[in-house]
């Protein structure tokens, strides 16, 4: 791959998703675009990159596709998964009437990160008049309908997973193992980039782990703003251990939680509205939790 030929793709990613490539990922995008050009009956990088300027949509989308990062596992952090449990208990504690709770999983892959969170609301024993939505987002087309599918191999229920809690909610079909669909039917798959608005607002929690730092820096301004616009006054918004929201005064960082931070509102809210989310910001924070304690 020649040096124009890389550029011009990092820009595209740049554009269209927000995607930061850096010179010394050549070796993983000529990696990447090997089976577009098989699929597409492509000869070279050269056809590849022509049809691009053509302004071919759906190639484009292929590569877009193609170059985002789809590592995953189940219960990733379990220290994360504890902090949402916190939360949760505490928001129920203070607001017995709640009757939803919305959680939104954003770059979800093939579905690890949205089946925990299901699971763990199920292992929650909530109130049975408390309805649960798990909303889970990537932008690939692909991955999506894979996630939809909610089955997967001997070795990814490996990774992560508690063995009680593999035969509990999955049932084994040959070599693979299928989520049950009383926690399938939880999730919402949807293919979104997040360089674009969210459709669905209200949530309580938001996860949108280790695709920040993907990202240029005006492409995670840009997808924090759009879960700012989606998070409840008060919600928990989680981010990879090594990310940041890069000072916004819009969110308070919570204390020796990683990667988690609480929605205080934005200063463009309404007087009224703008006492209720510094009101919802003073209850409770929940226990420190403990990275190697296990969810079983």
């Amino acid at each position: 791959m020649t040096p124009n030929d890389f550029k011009f793709i990092a820009e595209l990613l740049k554009e269209k998703s927000g995607f930061s490539l850096t010179a010394n990922q050549i070796y993983l995008l000529e990696s990447r675009l090997g089976p577009i050009l098989r699929q597409n009956n492509l000869i070279s990088l050269e056809d590849l990159i022509n049809s691009l300027r053509l302004n071919n949509v759906e190639l484009r989308d292929s590569v877009i596709e193609a170059v985002s990062i789809n590592n995953t596992r189940f219960f990733r952090n379990k220290y994360v998964f504890l902090a949402i449990q916190g939360f949760l208990k505490a928001c129920l504690a203070e607001k017995p009437l709640t009757k939803k709770i919305k959680i939104l999983s954003a770059g979800c892959a093939s579905g690890q990160e949205p089946v925990s969170i299901a699971i763990l609301l199920k292992e929650m024993n909530l109130p049975d008049d408390v309805k649960t939505d798990v909303y889970a987002l990537d932008m690939s087309k692909q991955i999506i309908a894979r996630a939809k599918q909610g089955t997967y191999t001997h070795y990814e229920v490996q990774k992560g997973l508690a063995i009680r809690l593999l035969l509990k909610y999955f049932t084994q079909q040959d070599e693979m193992w299928k989520l049950k669909p009383e926690i399938l039917k939880t999730i919402h798959y949807q293919v979104h980039n997040m360089m674009k608005p969210l459709y669905e607002k209200n949530f309580d929690v938001v996860l949108c782990r280790n695709m920040l730092s993907y990202m240029t820096e005006t492409a995670q301004k840009t997808a924090i703003s759009h879960i700012e616009n989606s998070l409840e006054p008060g919600g928990l918004l989680i981010i990879g251990a090594s990310e940041t929201l890069h000072d916004n005064p819009n969110f308070e960082k919570i204390p020796e939680q990683l990667g988690c931070y609480r929605f205080i509102g934005t200063p463009a809210l309404p007087q009224k509205e703008q006492n209720t989310a510094w009101t919802l910001i003073k209850k409770p924070l929940f226990k420190p939790a403990i990275p190697n304690r296990k969810i079983s």
